[in-house]
């Protein structure tokens, strides 16, 4: 799947709800509740979400696993 633009937008979105919260690198959050936030927020559409976590891990800064996204060094260094 091609990036645009925007999904580097879409994705910092995802890091600021990280932020929100306090998590350091190596802290999850449920995926639910980021998927929640992130469209009760209107950062964008559950399209867009999708394509956020697809660039922030192709970037490492996120990992997605048994139903968490986990930040990373690298994510937390970009936040």
């Amino acid at each position: 799947m091609a990036t645009l633009p925007a999904d580097e937008d879409y994705a910092k979105a995802v890091l600021t709800i990280f932020r929100a919260r306090d998590v350091r690198a190596g802290q999850s959050l449920p995926a639910r509740q980021v998927s929640a936030e992130f469209l009760a927020g209107n950062m964008g559409r559950a399209a867009d979400y999708e394509a956020a976590l697809s660039y922030a891990a192709d970037r490492g800064w996120l990992t997605v696993e048994l139903e968490r996204i986990r930040l990373t060094k690298t994510g937390f260094a970009e936040m």
